[in-house]
């Protein structure tokens, strides 16, 4: 099954609810809440992730083998890969311990970052990143 499907995972404006939702390409067959590894740092509008060691709380979005193509396509365009983003194979874990490898965009500039946009994690310690437009 594994060769089947292929996940994607999401951290901030293509989460459910967020403003570039509406981007996918394709209709995922589920999506679930999942964990990765890594620092995820405030870069305005969006978030950005680079790694390190806090668990980072976003999305496993995932579609159709068929469909991947399409979805990477549209992402790099989304990420303005390779300029602003980077693509990376991750590790994740669902809600539930499955572990999962999944593809995720990482911030192409961590030597940028300051430790002032860093997203500290909450009492629980889990980093998550929501937008500020909610009020």
């Amino acid at each position: 099954m594994a060769h089947e499907i292929t996940p994607f995972f999401a951290y901030g404006t293509l989460k459910r609810g967020e403003e570039r939702e509406k981007f996918w390409p394709a209709r995922p067959l589920t999506v679930v809440t999942a964990f990765t590894q890594g620092r995820l740092y405030e870069l305005g509008e969006y978030p950005g992730l680079a790694h390190g060691e806090d668990r980072i709380q976003g999305e496993l979005w995932i579609f159709k083998h068929r469909d991947a193509a399409s979805v990477i396509k549209a992402l790099d365009e989304i990420e303005d890969y390779p300029r602003l983003y980077g693509r990376e194979e991750l590790r994740c874990e669902t809600f539930d311990g499955q572990e999962i490898s999944a593809t995720t965009y990482l911030y192409a500039h961590p030597d940028k970052l300051t430790e002032e946009q860093r997203i500290l994690p909450d009492e629980n310690g889990v980093v998550v990143w929501k937008s500020q437009s909610i009020l």
